[in-house]
């Protein structure tokens, strides 16, 4: 029997197909690596979420960035919105020159792929409809190929082309609207489970 289920793996994977690269899984249960080096708001990583919030007198929703050079990458990560939060993102930079280069916005009742074709230009590749509750938690599924990216949010695919896409991304960071100046009475991002492969 063992040999009959090898057989049929060995046959319904493709050849030369290898297991993805994994480059970085996140296990979010106590102080982040000095790779996360930037951010706004306030952030805490604890039982496996990444927790942030609005906070100072910068009137800003909170981002935390992270040093991960890539240009064609899988990430998958969870998500959840508590309190007033309104939206989570996941956003790519170029150098400090460069700026933004991507960005995926999962509001309540939308979902945006933004892209920054030049520094301090801004272009929106897509804008759908979409159903992202509060206070639960939703799946993200991105990936990155070329210039192409598609994703899928729970169960909604989405897909975006543009030149930039397939910019090199030095940082990636985690980012959103938290419910306002109030801080975490407000509202908070959480995230879980972020893993980025090749």
């Amino acid at each position: 029997m063992k040999t009959i289920l090898l057989l049929l793996v060995l046959l319904i994977t493709p050849a030369g197909a290898a297991e993805p690269q994994v480059l970085l899984e996140e296990p979010f249960t106590g102080e982040l690596s000095k790779d996360w080096f930037w951010g706004l708001g306030t952030w805490k990583a604890e039982n496996g979420i990444l927790r942030g919030f609005e906070s100072g007198a910068r009137r800003h929703g909170p981002v935390k960035v992270r040093r991960m050079p890539l240009r064609d990458a899988v990430v998958e990560l969870e998500f959840r919105l508590e309190g007033k939060a309104t939206f989570a993102g996941i956003i790519f930079n170029g150098s400090q020159e460069r700026g933004h280069i991507l960005h995926l916005v999962m509001a309540k009742d939308t979902i945006r792929v933004i892209a920054h074709p030049a520094k301090g230009e801004t272009k929106d590749l897509l804008k759908v409809p979409a159903t992202l509750a509060a206070g639960e938690w939703h799946r993200v599924r991105l990936e990155l190929r070329g210039g192409s990216l598609s994703a899928v949010i729970d169960d909604q695919k989405i897909a975006a082309d543009h030149a930039c896409i397939a910019e090199e991304k030095l940082t990636f960071g985690l980012s959103g609207e938290s419910g306002g100046p109030e801080g975490e009475k407000a509202g908070a991002l959480e995230f879980r489970r972020l893993k980025i492969s090749l």
